[in-house]
């Protein structure tokens, strides 16, 4: 009978009924001692049963809560997937669109080789798709949960029945086929790593996807006193003083969620090496840091999907005139001419004014047919 009556007190909890009873910041001592019992006197209240002798049977705050955790970073963690697929997608499609608009490439933000708008875009593309593996491999350690194990792994006070049927029951409730008992009950209530590995991933994709959008703003900047290769379409006035400006607002927003993301990716760390002894304590700071990350992150990739990425204008007229005035073709004839003769046409060039083809044509170096042939970029 009181089996049943908590059973009916958690469904008219997760239908949001209670939300206002839950009371408790994310941020507290006591490992999260202080979350469970506020979860575990609503439902007795709602019951009529007991908080700890009844709802918190066969169960500890060190073992529910880093359970509980791990199904929760799962769930969010498959959001963040589709919609890092979906971004990637869109990179996709946009690199396919641009790859024929010849533009130039950069090292060390200087002038370096040919490529196309649409190579560049194909490679963030693919960094993503990597991003999403090493996720993707972090989440196998949120399947492995040391529930049953009670206060430090051993389980204490833990009845054989619920030991023997709570997974099954789990993977039912969650629709989780995956979730299964830790090998070492007593190594997933000491040490809160599991929960490193994944925060770690989703900081690398971000730092990726800030990398990817400086390397954006850095293309749109001017548009007439910069590189202008390409522009974004206007989200908001640029300036309250300055009229006419657009400014890559949605890549500034990605630079800022991976400072975000690396802040917390850095408290879990910390949090995570606190966990001395039989414990990890500080797991609050780490349900906090982790559900916020994946939740912030989730929503940056669809808005620098939709409002970035499918946003961008290729400015094709500026990025062919950028590329005819570097000597960036020149790496692509130094097979032909060789290293030293072509460094002495790429300094004239510099000196001058004048092109790569202007100079080798003067010089009787090559016939224009033979020329316009290896500078043709596939």
């Amino acid at each position: 009978d009181k089996v049943k009556k908590i059973i009916v007190a958690c469904d008219e909890i997760l239908k949001g009924k209670y939300n206002d009873q839950f009371i408790i910041k994310g941020l507290h001592g006591g490992a999260g001692t202080s979350v469970n019992m506020n979860v575990n006197e609503v439902i007795a209240i709602l019951s009529g049963t007991h908080p700890n002798d009844n709802v918190n049977a066969s169960q500890s705050t060190n073992d529910v809560n880093p359970s509980a955790l791990k199904i929760a970073s799962i769930k969010l963690t498959e959001k963040l997937l589709n919609s890092l697929l979906y971004l990637i997608k869109v990179f996709e499609k946009r690199a396919e669109e641009f790859k024929g608009v010849k533009k130039l490439a950069r090292t060390h933000m200087q002038d370096a080789v040919p490529t196309t708008l649409g190579a560049e875009l194909q490679s963030y593309a693919d960094i993503l798709k990597r991003d999403m593996e090493r996720i993707k491999e972090s989440e196998k350690y949120l399947l492995e949960l040391n529930l049953g194990g009670t206060a430090i792994g051993n389980s204490i006070n833990a009845s054989k029945i619920y030991i023997e049927n709570v997974y099954e029951e789990l993977r039912n409730i969650t629709k989780i086929k995956e979730l299964k008992p830790m090998n070492n009950l007593m190594s997933g209530t000491s040490s809160n790593t599991d929960f490193c590995y994944i925060s770690s991933a989703v900081n690398i994709l971000c730092l990726d996807m800030s990398k990817i959008a400086t390397d954006l703003r850095f293309m749109s900047s001017g548009p007439r006193g910069g590189i202008g290769e390409i522009s974004f379409i206007e989200m908001q006035q640029g300036s309250s003083i300055m009229p006419g400006k657009v400014n890559p607002i949605i890549c500034e927003t990605m630079n800022q969620i991976y400072f975000q993301v690396d802040g917390r990716n850095t408290t879990i760390y910390h949090a995570a090496e606190s966990s001395h002894l039989e414990l990890g304590i500080m797991l609050p700071a780490i349900a906090d840091s982790l559900i916020t990350m994946l939740k912030i992150v989730e929503s940056g990739l669809r808005l620098f999907a939709d409002r970035g990425i499918r946003k961008i204008v290729a400015n094709k007229k500026r990025c062919f005139e950028l590329l005819g005035k570097s000597t960036a073709y020149s790496t692509l004839l130094t097979p032909v001419l060789g290293y030293d003769t072509i460094s002495k046409i790429v300094k004239e060039a510099l000196l001058t004014g004048k092109t790569l083809k202007q100079i080798i044509l003067e010089k009787k170096l090559m016939t224009e047919a033979k020329l316009e042939k290896l500078l043709i970029l596939k």
